[in-house]
């Protein structure tokens, strides 16, 4: 079923909102020291966004109440890209850290 968003009235009191696009699943894996999997929904913006109407945000599988990376973007490749980042960067430093 497809929607006509441009149909839906968001009120003043909605101040976003957002529909999924696409959606996929990664898995980070740095050896022994870290391995995670995260599964990544790409949203675009139906109200409240600037320039950067994308954005992607990728919840671990096995804690999802752990870190969420997040990135935005003004297209849906760019701001999954920046999220993919983003999880990169935070698991090379705990990678790091445990190292240390």
């Amino acid at each position: 079923m497809v929607i006509d968003w441009s149909r839906i009235r968001f009120t003043e009191h909605m101040t976003e909102a957002a529909v999924v696009i696409g959606e996929c699943h990664v898995v980070l894996d740095f050896g022994t020291v870290a391995r995670v999997s995260y599964e990544v929904k790409i949203y675009e913006s139906l109200k409240g966004a600037g320039s950067e109407r994308y954005f992607a945000l990728g919840i671990d599988r096995d804690d999802p109440r752990g870190f969420q990376p997040i990135g935005s973007a003004a297209s849906p490749e760019d701001a999954l890209d920046r999220c993919l980042a983003d999880a990169g960067v935070f698991h090379r430093r705990r990678v790091k850290q445990a190292g240390d």
